[in-house]
């Protein structure tokens, strides 16, 4: 169950261009677009950043785990 959300943190918000850092992971796009930050019930303290590619979902990730697409 979600508990919190916000739309931007830790230098992401919504609307940003970001790849996964390392590359790509298994056949899931590299590329994706934020759709905000959230929490769940279970790790109230830990936020998860909302990733998409083309509309679908691809996953959830900590700060650590994504960097802005226009860097190289």
């Amino acid at each position: 169950m979600k508990t919190g959300r916000m739309d931007s943190r830790e230098g992401f918000s919504k609307g940003d261009d970001v790849r996964r850092v390392g590359g790509q992971v298994a056949d899931l796009p590299e590329d994706g677009v934020v759709e905000g930050w959230l929490t769940y019930e279970y790790t109230p303290t830990k936020w998860y950043c909302c990733v998409t590619w083309g509309g679908q979902y691809i996953g959830r990730y900590q700060a650590h785990e994504i960097e802005h697409a226009t860097q190289s």
